[in-house]
């Protein structure tokens, strides 16, 4: 799992085919299979999988991702559909779809996938309302900034749910309070840890430098429409958005 991480796809098959075969069980199999799908190598992807005697939901699920990854969509719906004449639909494979959709800037293939989330999960209405969120993004991602604002809203009304903010976690550096790591949560624009100063700044100088060495934005991942340039607004400190979680060692 470490290579397939680190985009180390060919060491991580090479490891896989070192093991003894007693060793090959649903975890390794996952293992490889996301290691060729992080690296790109279908065709060792499909020899792997195909060599596989018995397919578990997750095994097929991560196939099911890798061709996704790949926009070998046909493929990966036909692999749900074969998966599904025997077994119930897996909420996880079609968002792995739809997410390979949103890499593709697919608008007409997400919506297509969604509803079909819609029709076959109409009780997973926080799943669906992150599925909302992807199709969303990808209409921004080709302009169209007005439907996706449209489509979020009509969506998330419909499934009666609220957008909870997406959080980003990590650790004070090793930080350790008597016996527990803290841990922080932030959001976008979030001012409130004690540090906010110096982590903005560190991170405004690690931008520079990755221009400096020829690092180019890529636009179609900006899901809101930009607005002239204009004075940065410190926000005000929010307790909800300052969550401080403490994991016992």
């Amino acid at each position: 799992n470490g290579f397939g991480l680190n985009g180390m796809g060919f060491e991580a098959i090479e490891l896989y085919r070192q093991m003894p075969n007693e060793l090959h069980d649903e975890v390794t199999h996952i293992c490889v299979l996301n290691a060729c799908s992080h690296s790109g190598l279908l065709d060792q992807a499909r020899n792997i999988f195909n060599e596989i005697p018995f397919k578990t939901e997750k095994i097929v699920t991560a196939m099911t991702d890798c061709l996704s990854r790949l926009f070998l969509f046909d493929e990966a719906e036909k692999l749900i559909d074969e998966y599904e004449t025997t077994n119930s639909p897996n909420f996880i494979m079609y968002m792995y779809l739809l997410s390979g959709a949103r890499n593709n800037h697919n608008s007409k293939l997400s919506e297509k996938i969604y509803n079909r989330m819609k029709s076959l999960f109409p009780d997973e209405k926080e799943g669906l309302t992150s599925g909302t969120i992807l199709v969303s993004n990808i209409y921004s991602s080709i302009g169209e900034y007005q439907q996706a604002k449209e489509f979020r809203s009509s969506q998330i009304k419909e499934l009666g749910q609220k957008i909870k903010p997406g959080l980003s976690w990590t650790d004070g550096s090793g930080e350790i309070v008597k016996v527990c790591f803290v841990f922080y949560a932030f959001s976008a624009h979030d001012n409130s840890h004690p540090q906010s100063a110096e982590i903005h700044a560190e991170v405004n100088r690690m931008t520079s430098e990755v221009i400096k060495l020829g690092y180019k934005c890529d636009s179609s991942w900006v899901i809101r429409e930009l607005q002239a340039p204009g004075p940065i607004k410190r926000r005000r400190k929010r307790p909800e958005t300052a969550i401080k979680r403490q994991l016992t060692m």
